[in-house]
């Protein structure tokens, strides 16, 4: 099979893969959601083996999503051996071949990723609560919220890491999937960016959809900014006004940010194309070069 055959079969695989993890994710979160008043009468007993099996699958989703997107990123580096080499897959498959420009961008995804973690509560560290004295447990333990959020934000998975360190873990199903899918289109947009940049074909306006994708992805978090439902457990830990403002719209937020962030490369590297085709201009059937 050549080269561009095989990019292409495996760009369409991992695409599909990457819809279907995203897909699966949002069914199980509406599902949940629907159901979450029957689930909010179960004792904690009955409650906690349904979260698990619930994150379990989820977990399974979201490695459905990471191989998909190895797939795609194989696909878009083998399918530039035979594509037009001023063609946007081109661009963008030199880009994802080079190590160095490759390297910036996993640095970007992993610190992203980090940030995000604290932003929307998903790390909880509050000094002045002792979760061990609140839940009365003095080592690592787990509990569970079933109820009541809107789409995305139940069930939530409270993890006590360390209680007495003030040290908790709060995982809702939206978080869990963005924790995975923006970092991931964060380090794809600051890897073809930087490639752009040291090309110099990178224009003062070309990133700032990938910039204002980056922004709302990460203000996804802030409808659970600081622990949703630990932060009503313990007694308005970390809950504000603006996050329970915010909360309902947070689908919203999804919508939008994850389409500016994979779009964002594809508008650098037109302009990327654009100054490659006007350092190099296409010679007229006459022998001049084309007037543009």
């Amino acid at each position: 099979m050549r080269g561009k055959d095989l990019g292409d079969l495996q760009l369409a695989i991992g695409a599909a893969l990457v819809v279907l993890g995203c897909g699966w994710v949002a069914v199980g979160s509406l599902q949940w959601y629907s159901s979450q008043q029957i689930y909010a009468i179960n004792d904690q007993g009955t409650i906690l083996p349904l979260v698990q099996q619930y994150f379990v699958a989820e977990l399974f989703a979201l490695w459905v999503v990471l191989a998909g997107a190895c797939l795609t990123y194989a696909g878009l580096t083998k399918s530039r051996e035979k594509s037009d080499p001023g063609s946007i897959r081109y661009l963008i498959g030199d880009a994802l071949s080079s190590r160095k420009d490759l390297a910036i961008g996993m640095a970007a995804a992993v610190a992203y990723g980090v940030v995000y973690l604290f932003i929307s509560g998903v790390i909880v560290f509050q000094p002045g609560t002792n979760f061990g004295a609140w839940e009365g447990i003095a080592g690592p333990g787990w509990a569970a919220a079933a109820c009541c959020g809107s789409i995305g934000t139940v069930p939530a998975l409270i993890v006590y890491v360390a209680p007495q360190e003030h040290l908790a873990l709060q995982i809702l199903p939206l978080d869990a999937l963005f924790a995975v899918v923006v970092p991931l289109l964060v380090g794809f947009n600051v890897t073809v960016a930087a490639h752009a940049l040291r090309n110099r074909t990178l224009r003062s306006d070309a990133g700032w959809v990938g910039s204002l994708g980056l922004l709302v992805g990460l203000f996804t978090g802030c409808p659970t900014c600081a622990g949703f439902f630990l932060a009503g457990a313990v007694g308005g830990l970390g809950a504000t006004s603006l996050a329970i403002a915010l909360a309902p719209y947070q689908v919203l937020f999804v919508l939008v940010s994850i389409p500016l962030l994979a779009a964002s490369p594809l508008f650098i590297e037109m302009n990327a194309r654009r100054a490659l085709r006007a350092a190099c201009p296409v010679p007229t059937p006459g022998g001049s070069p084309a007037q543009r």
